[in-house]
């Protein structure tokens, strides 16, 4: 294995860590609902990123590793996120004519379909929702999106250059 293939992997488990953390990070409870999918996004950056390498089981890990994290219903957030997956895989060839901003738009809808299959599966086992809260992630999810993609882009030029 190249070295800066496995240095893509380092980065990548970093990104992963850093991104559970950010999204099992204490806040209120009105910021909590505002909160962009740290962890989803940085799935979602991989895959655009490298979508030979990392794929749906990558996704579903990532969502089992959440699950674990949070401490609800094991599996929930795993296929979730190997559902998303699987949809960016559908879009792969497309998706390298996206730039960022227009990959924000899609990051928008796919975490709104992914907070509305999370809730839908939670209503499997018990009542009440708020639909009002489901726009809410997704919406801070594109901003941070452009963001995200600059700053994870960096280091690793960073990184190839040192």
């Amino acid at each position: 294995m190249p070295q800066s293939s496995q240095l893509t992997y380092i980065w990548s488990g970093a990104s992963v860590m850093l991104g559970l953390m950010l999204q099992i990070l204490p806040m209120s409870a009105t910021m909590a609902h505002w909160r962009p999918q740290f962890l989803l996004l940085i799935v979602f950056y991989w895959l655009f990123r490298s979508p030979f390498q990392y794929g749906i089981i990558f996704a579903w890990l990532a969502g089992l590793l959440l699950d674990g994290f949070v401490g609800e219903l094991l599996g929930r957030h795993a296929i979730v996120f190997a559902l998303c997956a699987y949809l960016l895989r559908l879009l792969q060839q497309r998706l390298h004519h996206f730039g960022v901003f227009h990959q924000a738009l899609l990051v928008l809808f796919m975490v709104l379909l992914s907070q509305l299959l999370l809730h839908s599966i939670t209503l499997l086992f018990r009542s009440g929702w708020d639909g009002s809260l489901l726009i809410a992630p997704a919406i801070t999810s594109a901003m941070v999106w452009p963001l995200l993609v600059w700053l994870i882009n960096r280091l690793l030029r960073i990184q190839q250059l040192g």
